[in-house]
Formats: C-alpha cells, sequence, structure tokens
C-alpha cells in the first residue's frame, strides 16, 4: 500500500509541475493587439449611458400640474 501512495503522489506532483512550468503554446488571454476594446473602455460606455437622460417609462407622459391633479378626498 505505501508504494502504491507514494506512487500517486509523484504522479500528482509530476502533473502539477507540467501544468504550472510548461508553457502552453496558445495563451487564452495572449496580447489582443492595438484595437481591443478593453476593460476601461467599456467602463467609459457604461458611466455614459448612466450619464445620458433616462428616457424610460415614466417619462412618456407629461408632468401633471395643479389643475390636472384629481380631486382629492375631503
Amino acid at each position: 500500500m505505501f508504494w502504491f501512495q507514494l506512487g500517486t503522489l509523484i504522479a500528482f506532483n509530476v502533473v502539477i509541475f507540467a501544468m504550472l512550468f510548461i508553457l502552453a503554446s496558445n495563451p487564452q488571454h495572449g496580447d489582443a493587439g492595438e484595437d481591443a476594446y478593453d476593460v476601461w473602455q467599456l467602463i467609459d460606455d457604461i458611466e455614459a449611458e448612466r450619464d445620458a437622460e433616462y428616457t424610460g417609462r415614466h417619462r412618456l407622459r407629461a408632468p401633471l400640474s395643479e389643475a390636472d391633479e384629481p380631486p382629492r378626498a375631503a
């Protein structure tokens, strides 16, 4: 049983070493280039949308004037 456990430990260490120290031939997040859309551009776009005038559902109707208000119950 000892040799099985030792062999398993060594095999796991070899796999971890291979994953950590052998360079991948195709890195997933390599240099995207000059025209890449980065995080700071995304943040600027979101802030610009937030600062723009909101034209949601509540803006479809004109605000009520005092003459248009429904009568209040006494």
